[in-house]
């Protein structure tokens, strides 16, 4: 088995970038494993119930996977360029406003889980009232990584990865454990770095 680190990306308001990250594990070559996961994640983003929540100022524009070094760099890469846009009729919410999906391992313990930050949704993701994402917006993020792990299938499995050894020294650094299970909360999280280069307009107030 060989470890790849992939990566989602794209751009918001067609300027900042925003990505997801994931280390995974195959036994297939690095160019099948980047076509496997491109086809994957775009089956995520351009799910037929999700498509509608993502605005269209938010795309994806490439995947990539690169072969692992034995300490987790990078070595070679393949990257497949992409656009795919949402279709949602509604503005984007905040650029840091983002849905999160949390990958857990057999461990219940903090190192035991892992995340993907995703892009941000459109208003009409919210719920009545606002502050948490719409129960049917939840619920076509859920199909659309239920279209994800279909088209995964059995070509390559996720895994955490603990570049350094884990409390108690359970875990050597640059170890792995695979993922078992994920879910999706009905929450937003913040990814202050997105949108970080955009340059407020300000109103001086009269003292």
């Amino acid at each position: 088995m060989a470890f790849f680190l992939a990566q989602a990306s794209g751009l918001l308001g067609g300027s900042f970038p925003w990505s997801v990250n994931s280390v995974l594990s195959s036994t297939s070559s690095e160019s099948a494993v980047a076509a496997d996961f491109n086809a994957a994640f775009v089956s995520l983003f351009t799910a037929t119930g999700l498509a509608p929540y993502i605005p269209p100022s938010v795309s994806l524009t490439a995947t990539s996977v690169s072969t692992a070094s034995a300490t987790f760099k990078q070595t070679t890469k393949t990257t497949i360029p992409g656009s795919h846009v949402g279709t949602s009729t509604s503005p984007s919410l905040p650029y840091f406003c983002s849905p999160v999906v949390t990958w857990r391992t057999a461990n219940a313990t903090r190192w035991g889980r892992g995340r993907w930050y995703l892009f941000p949704l459109a208003t009409n993701a919210l719920a009545t009232g606002g502050n948490v994402i719409l129960p049917a917006a939840q619920t076509a993020l859920q199909s659309a990584l239920n279209a994800y792990w279909t088209a995964v299938g059995t070509n390559y499995i996720h895994v955490i990865l603990h570049p350094k050894a884990t409390s108690g020294g359970t875990r050597p650094a640059n170890s792995t454990d695979p993922v078992t299970a994920a879910d999706i909360p009905n929450t937003f999280s913040v990814q202050s770095r997105r949108g970080d280069k955009l340059v407020p307009s300000r109103l001086s107030v009269t003292l």
